[in-house]
């Protein structure tokens, strides 16, 4: 009886060696003729990529010339300067609530946004301060200031993007003081 199993088991390896070779036939279908066929009469195609930009154009460059910190520095180191007073050299790209009369309705809270050039995408909320502070100082969109303040991820009843935020401290080395509003060198 064992022999016979024995026997059986030689008969079955060769057919099934044979059905494995069988279906691993390469022959297989032809594929379908290509909708649209090169033309031969066409000269070959000729790629002209712009060359790669440089490695420094990927680094985050953290301080300006006068050592202050760029918007993009300061976000992009984020966990080094978090709760730390810092001082940033940027442009006011908005200021949004001066100036608004309640009477007339209801205002936005005080804030600017700063950012290293006008256009970037890249930007920091600055909060508490009120007009009069803004008015003496003559800020204005467009310009560049250095913002000294908290560097932090909630002030003033604002919550701050992934960003963060900036509470004022100074402008320019005109500090500011919440309690008194005084201009003080």
């Amino acid at each position: 009886m064992r022999h016979m199993r024995l026997s059986s088991l030689s008969l079955l390896a060769p057919i099934a060696l044979v059905a494995f070779l069988a279906a691993c036939d390469q022959s297989g279908p032809e594929l379908p003729e290509p909708l649209f066929p090169p033309d031969p009469d066409l000269p070959e195609a000729v790629v002209d990529l712009p060359s790669p930009p440089p490695a420094s154009a990927f680094e985050i460059k953290e301080f300006n010339d006068d050592g202050s910190l760029r918007v993009e520095g300061l976000i992009g180191n984020r966990d080094q300067y978090l709760g730390e007073e810092v001082e940033v050299r940027a442009i006011v790209a908005e200021i949004i609530g001066h100036g608004c009369d309640p009477t007339e309705g209801r205002c936005p809270r005080n804030r600017m946004f700063i950012r290293d050039h006008i256009d970037d995408d890249l930007q920091l909320r600055v909060v508490g301060y009120i007009d009069e502070f803004i008015d003496d100082l003559e800020i204005t969109e467009g310009e560049e200031y250095l913002i000294t303040g908290t560097y932090t991820q909630q002030a003033d009843g604002f919550v701050s993007t992934e960003n963060g935020l900036i509470e004022l401290l100074a402008v320019d080395g005109e500090e500011y003081d919440e309690e008194n509003y005084s201009r003080r060198r």
